[in-house]
């Protein structure tokens, strides 16, 4: 998926369960990543599944980010903190849901990450974007400890707007 990123072309990713061995890098201007049937990317060990970077009018649309059982300090990370983004050509995520725990077992593994949504990045709009630390599982209700996640969205960036924005269950 990466090579087809690095050579410009957009991607549409079809339902299923993607455990990604390197993050997603969205790394050219007006760029476009469509999940359609909510394609699941399992984020890699220590990384977030899809990192943007300093790049203007991307479009993420209709995933949903999932936390490995191995950590990550986020699972989607927007730019670096020195790109001003463009107010002509702004960058937009649609329906983008993101996970922390809910579908393993944490007396097996822990699913866990310190920040879902991190946006460094000026001029990005947000739309329907649903952040959720289970409370719950597949074995029943989760305790406070379990599936670690700190918090659900950071924003650095200036001109960034979110709207239909839910953050659940996060730890701080």
């Amino acid at each position: 998926i990466n090579q087809w990123l690095r050579d410009d072309f957009h991607v549409v990713l079809t339902p299923g369960i993607y455990h990604l061995e390197a993050p997603l890098e969205v790394m050219q201007d007006n760029q476009v990543v469509l999940g359609i049937g909510f394609a699941t990317l399992v984020a890699p060990k220590g990384h977030p599944a899809v990192r943007v970077g300093n790049v203007n009018g991307v479009r993420i649309s209709g995933i949903l980010l999932q936390a490995g059982l191995h950590g990550a300090d986020t699972l989607l990370e927007w730019g670096n903190g020195s790109h001003q983004g463009n107010e002509m050509n702004p960058s937009f995520l649609h329906d983008i849901f993101m996970r922390v725990g809910g579908s393993n077992d944490p007396a097996e593994a822990q699913a866990q990450a310190n920040v879902m949504l991190r946006i460094a990045s000026g001029h990005v709009v947000g739309d329907n974007i649903w952040l959720w630390r289970a409370d719950h599982d597949v074995t029943g209700p989760v305790r406070h400890e379990e599936n670690p996640c700190d918090t659900g969205l950071v924003v650095t960036g200036n001109d960034v707007t979110m709207y239909g924005l839910a953050v659940e269950h996060t730890l701080k």
